[in-house]
């Protein structure tokens, strides 16, 4: 063993030692913005029923923007239209009806996915032993 490599080998149980802690560190705060997601997603339900409230009377009163003085805001009532996405199944039978062909279409949606680049990746994974 070169003395590079005899090093290197004396380095791993320290950086090991590190590396668990980070990952301990990690899981925490993971567990902590799991706490917060919930709570976030808690004040998301709350603002949309309060909005569904005020945009019902906006609409029912024909009202498009609400002043309000307090904060020197205003509230718009917008609506806008997007197109949905594309499942698998949609795109075989909309190919299908262009190319009018079903066996064409799933040729050419085979051909696609076929044609997707493929990403390798590798990862070091930190698994506490549950004492029994």
């Amino acid at each position: 063993m070169t003395p590079e490599e005899q090093q290197e080998f004396q380095n791993l149980p320290a950086l090991l030692t590190a590396w668990k802690r980070v990952q301990e560190e990690k899981r925490k705060l993971l567990e902590q913005k799991r706490i917060i997601l919930e709570q976030i997603s808690e004040q998301n339900a709350k603002c949309a029923a309060m909005e569904g409230t005020i945009m019902g009377t906006m609409k029912k009163h024909s009202i498009a923007a609400l002043d309000l003085k307090s904060s020197n805001a205003r509230v718009l009532y917008k609506k806008s239209t997007r197109k949905a996405p594309i499942n698998k199944k949609d795109m075989v039978k909309l190919a299908a009806e262009h190319l009018k062909s079903e066996e064409m279409a799933k040729g050419l949606l085979d051909f696609l996915e076929s044609k997707k680049s493929v990403k390798t990746k590798e990862a070091l994974v930190y698994e506490k032993n549950v004492a029994e």
